[in-house]
């Protein structure tokens, strides 16, 4: 844990005892060792893996997160479902600080503004750019922030070999530029701004937890699957059969078998 996160929690008045925090919202105990810690805005193990060989226990459940545990043969994954938003993420990343975990994975839906990335796809952002404002909290100096600034996977090498594993095991994976956005409803109204960034893919949180990732110095992914496509209409609210089971099919086949593997390889 760098200096920086240390400083944060130092100055922080909403608890003194992190470890507890971690037990009282997620379930997740300090005194565990888990192969990775899954972070995923609305998704929950009970829903995608549901069929796989894996024991998945609940250890917490509120009104917007809620915290797993995933025993499989030879590894335990702590899983966290966090509130959408780069501000919750950050603020629930944080209190998983004090867990024992080797690996970080994100996961979550993307926003394709392109035709050549349809509905259902599987991405990883090759960089993000930063436009939510919550990210320069984490500076020492907030007036010093840059929004609109590029943030870069923490561990390109982690990011290769999951890439590498994943072609491994017969699937596609996109790494393009993905801008990450405050509001999923205006950032419509700034579509021409948010491309002059010359981005692929939009969502919410990945500046951040690449930026959480640096501080926590954890090998780290996001793995992304595109939802809705703007570029083709494909709209996230009234998607047809044959989108939503492209989609679905990445969601509850493509990602858990792809995290389990990462369990047992990397």
């Amino acid at each position: 844990m760098k200096q920086r996160l240390k400083d944060i929690f130092e100055a922080d008045k909403t608890t003194s005892d992190y470890n507890t925090a971690a037990f009282v919202e997620f379930g997740l105990s300090a005194n565990k060792h888990y192969d990775i810690l899954v972070v995923a805005p609305g998704w929950t193990p009970t829903k995608l893996m549901q069929g796989f060989d894996v024991e998945i226990t609940c250890t917490a459940k509120h009104s917007y997160i809620s915290g797993y545990e995933v025993k499989g043969d030879g590894f335990l994954i702590a899983w966290i479902q966090t509130s959408p938003g780069a501000c919750s993420l950050i603020d629930e990343l944080s209190m998983c600080a004090v867990l024992e975990f080797d690996e970080l994975i994100f996961l979550g839906a993307v926003g394709s503004l392109t035709k050549d990335i349809g509905v259902g796809a599987l991405c990883t952002p090759s960089f993000c750019i930063s436009g939510n404002l919550a990210n320069g909290y984490l500076l020492e100096d907030i007036t010093e922030y840059k929004p609109f600034g590029k943030v870069f996977p923490n561990d390109t090498e982690y990011v290769l070999k999951v890439m590498g594993l994943i072609n491994e095991m017969g699937y596609e994976i996109k790494q393009a530029p993905v801008f990450c956005t405050d509001t999923v409803l205006c950032e419509y109204a700034h579509m021409d701004f948010i491309k002059s960034f010359d981005v692929s893919l939009i969502e919410m949180e990945t500046s951040s937890f690449y930026l959480m990732a640096d501080l926590l110095e954890k090998p780290s992914a996001a793995l992304l699957v595109v939802s809705d496509n703007s570029a083709t209409g494909e709209s996230l609210v009234l998607r047809t059969k044959e989108q939503k089971d492209k989609y679905n099919e990445s969601r509850f086949n493509a990602i858990p078998q792809i995290l389990l593997q990462i369990a047992k390889k990397l």
